[in-house]
């Protein structure tokens, strides 16, 4: 069953133009990867500081094995995530 996963990011000041470079990149680094079907990363006309990423999985096991590959590390968890002063994250699915 596919999954959605939803984020929202905050990005520290003086942070959010790099943040929305880094995402372009992670777009296309996600989309190459087996299993991820769709990527969308938008930022809120109200706060520039604010983007929300939809990735959406062919199912939980795609979604794991995104998570925990190199590029995934590298980009989100070792130089996006120090950008950010909040990041929530839900998995969701189809009704």
């Amino acid at each position: 069953m596919p999954v959605v996963l939803v984020a929202d990011w905050l990005a520290a000041p003086g942070q959010e133009q790099r943040v929305a470079d880094l995402l372009a990149t992670l777009a296309r680094t996600a989309l190459a990867e087996p299993g991820v079907t769709a990527f969308r990363s938008l930022r809120s006309l109200r706060d520039p500081a604010a983007f929300v990423v939809l990735a959406e999985y062919t199912d939980r096991r795609a979604a794991e094995a995104h998570h925990a590959g190199d590029r995934y590390r590298e980009l989100v968890q070792d130089t996006l995530a120090p950008l950010l002063i909040d990041r929530q994250t839900e998995f969701h699915t189809e009704l």
